[in-house]
């Protein structure tokens, strides 16, 4: 399965999810009411991954030689960190690497404001290690955020889609949802990135409506004015 993210319909792809993820997600923001604070996690974040995923461009590739993600090292000589450093390790060049940083930020800055900071934290590292897991099963070389920023982005897309009812918002996550579906016929990883994503957004909504629900008959039982009562 191809990881590179090289190939037209994965550009393609990308390129709809951002749409839809910079088109929903301040919508979604908005509807949930929730509170906006300092984006510590895109912060750290951006420092983390940032550093070294520039160095290597800067003078320094042996740093990109010792995070990516290499089937060979982790199967044969158990160098099974590079599962998780490969999210460190931006292939495509400083440009591709640059971009990718600004969708992080604007992914996590989002994320954590609608779904929090600690979960949102959690889903980006597990769709990435899940898919970087895969990856070496695949035998295929590299590292970067676009796994991990895909997951994150459906997870809120398909979290509006559950708990909004702005059919707009929802329109942009059923777009992005069936370029998953696309990429995963057309033996992309991103597309199972993607899908990822979405399930565990779809699963968080879910809760999200359940416990809204939960709130909504408890307040009724003790409301006598919902019961029917004088108070």
């Amino acid at each position: 399965m191809d990881t590179s993210g090289s190939s037209t319909a994965s550009v393609v792809v990308a390129l709809v999810v951002l749409g839809a993820f910079l088109f929903s997600a301040p919508r979604i923001l908005r509807l949930t009411g929730r509170p906006v604070g300092v984006p510590w996690l895109t912060i750290a974040l951006a420092v983390v991954i940032g550093i070294p995923s520039i160095a290597q461009y800067a003078g320094l590739p042996a740093i990109g030689d010792a995070l990516r993600r290499e089937p060979t090292l982790t199967l044969h000589h158990g160098e099974w960190w590079r599962v998780l450093t490969s999210l460190l390790a931006q292939d495509g060049g400083l440009v591709a690497a640059i971009f990718g940083l600004v969708v992080v930020a604007v992914a996590i800055t989002f994320s954590a404001w609608i779904q929090g900071t600690w979960l949102t934290l959690g889903i980006f590292l597990f769709c990435s290690i899940v898919l970087n897991l895969l990856a070496i099963g695949w035998g295929a070389v590299g590292g970067g955020t676009s796994f991990a920023s895909d997951g994150t982005m459906l997870s809120v897309l398909a979290l509006g889609l559950l708990t909004t009812r702005n059919r707009a918002v929802m329109a942009a996550a059923l777009v992005a949802i069936a370029g998953g579906v696309v990429l995963v016929v057309l033996d992309d990883a991103h597309g199972v990135a993607i899908l990822l994503g979405a399930a565990i957004g779809a699963v968080h909504g879910a809760m999200r409506r359940r416990r809204d629900a939960g709130g909504r008959v408890s307040r009724d039982r003790s409301d006598p004015a919902a019961r029917g009562g004088r108070g």
